[in-house]
């Protein structure tokens, strides 16, 4: 089981904590108000009152066995900076990090963040995207260039066949999975033959500007 440690209980770090202990996750949550641990005492493995930004604190409560340690710390950019400094110096190999600007964000990653967020930011291009690409159901990023992508059957697919809608030779996307909502029936790599329907979703992986493209004619 991952264990993880969130340090500073605003409401971003809260929740974070919060659920990533429903998804049944080991949380250590850190955070020198006492209240915010009050609250959170009972619903992660371990809550405790202290300085995310003393080394010692730190030192005492985390360990390589950490998986992941997840830092928000509001308004206070230095108090992060800090924070990222010490858990680096502990061993702790994956540190995501609450930014609140690009400049705070590029000294985060020079003190050896592996991940940054804008949660604010996030949520933002998250809805702009699902209002612009009603078809689109979810984004995983590979790399810069290549994603996988959920995506609701185009209705222009329906009734053809994969050698027909030529994803691979025409956009170079490769179709990995198809699932009917309706059926909950799952076709892993479907051959050429496959046809299209109505009331399904395409697991695809391509680049970016690829899948972009195929969007843009279907």
């Amino acid at each position: 089981m991952k264990n993880f440690a969130v340090l500073g209980l605003g409401n971003f770090g809260f929740n974070i904590a919060r659920n990533l202990s429903e998804k049944g996750k080991n949380v250590l949550a850190i955070d020198s108000d006492p209240n915010q641990i009050e609250k959170i005492k009972n619903i992660v493995n371990d809550a405790i009152i202290g300085d995310i930004k003393n080394k010692a604190v730190l030192t005492e409560f985390l360990d390589q066995s950490i998986d992941t340690a997840i830092i928000s710390t509001g308004d206070n950019e230095f108090d992060s900076i800090l924070a990222v400094h010490h858990i680096k110096e502990i061993g702790v190999q994956n540190i995501i990090v609450k930014a609140n600007n690009d400049m705070h964000a590029q000294i985060l990653k020079l003190m050896g963040a592996t991940e940054i967020i804008f949660p604010e930011k996030d949520i933002a291009e998250w809805i702009a995207t699902r209002l612009s690409e009603p078809n689109l159901i979810e984004r995983i990023p590979l790399s810069e260039d290549y994603s996988i992508v959920e995506y609701a059957c185009p209705d222009k697919f329906a009734g053809n066949t994969l050698r027909k809608i030529q994803l691979r030779s025409k956009f170079n996307i490769l179709l990995i999975a198809v699932k009917d909502i309706l059926t909950n029936e799952f076709v892993l790599m479907p051959d050429a033959d496959f046809k299209f329907k109505p009331d399904t979703i395409l697991l695809l992986m391509g680049k970016k500007k690829d899948i972009n493209q195929m969007k843009l004619k279907y």
